[in-house]
């Protein structure tokens, strides 16, 4: 169009067309050149960060007052352990991962995962404590409540296993001195396959 209508020589048109490639290959080249990536990535990883830990504690301080009326004291030990993780990770993620891609998004996925399954083991603590409160009201359902009481047993059990692959993970993220080494760590293969074992199993442990 612009050919047919200027009838610009063709010298003038090799011009515009070597001009428009340069600018069209440069632009991304300053964006990166100039920091504006590392920024926009770092806004994002922040927003995405405080978004996801918000909604988590939410969730997680309503389990923990639930648990506290019902009395489960390991439950509310594992809810304080737990937020005392979530603040570590948020620090790890805000003081590693700025400005890096590819290999975090495995960690943060992996740990949000478990994390976000922690929480709804100690839910499910909730539900089956309301149970067992049932349950004490009637003495002839021994067998029941001792089927319960296991049930938390291994809700806590499971908990505690996803604690150590948490804590082990933040400590070698957190010394790690290249993201070259990040995909090499073996705890994070450890609590990739926690995570993806949460996934699959939902809420049934």
């Amino acid at each position: 169009m612009f050919a047919w209508w200027f009838q610009a020589p063709w010298w003038l048109l090799g011009i515009y067309t070597v001009a428009a490639v340069l600018i069209a290959l440069t632009v991304p080249l300053l964006y990166r050149l100039f920091g504006y990536k590392m920024q926009d990535e770092a806004l994002w990883l922040h927003e995405r960060n405080l978004r996801e830990h918000a909604t988590l504690m939410q969730r997680l301080d309503n389990a923990r007052e639930s648990l506290t009326e019902l009395n489960i004291s390991a439950g509310v030990k594992q809810a304080n352990i737990l937020t005392d993780i979530l603040d570590d990770y948020r620090s790890v993620v805000e003081t590693r991962f700025i400005g890096k891609t590819f290999a975090p998004i495995t960690y943060l996925n992996a740990a949000r995962s478990v994390q976000e399954h922690v929480v709804q083991n100690l839910t499910d603590m909730v539900a089956v404590g309301h149970s067992l409160a049932g349950l004490n009201r009637q003495a002839a359902q021994s067998d029941l409540h001792q089927e319960q009481q296991q049930r938390i047993t291994a809700l806590l059990a499971e908990n505690d296993k996803f604690f150590t692959a948490l804590n082990e993970t933040a400590v070698e993220v957190a010394n790690i001195r290249s993201v070259s080494e990040f995909a090499r760590l073996d705890t994070l293969a450890r609590l990739v396959s926690l995570a993806q074992t949460a996934s699959h199993t939902g809420t049934q442990s």
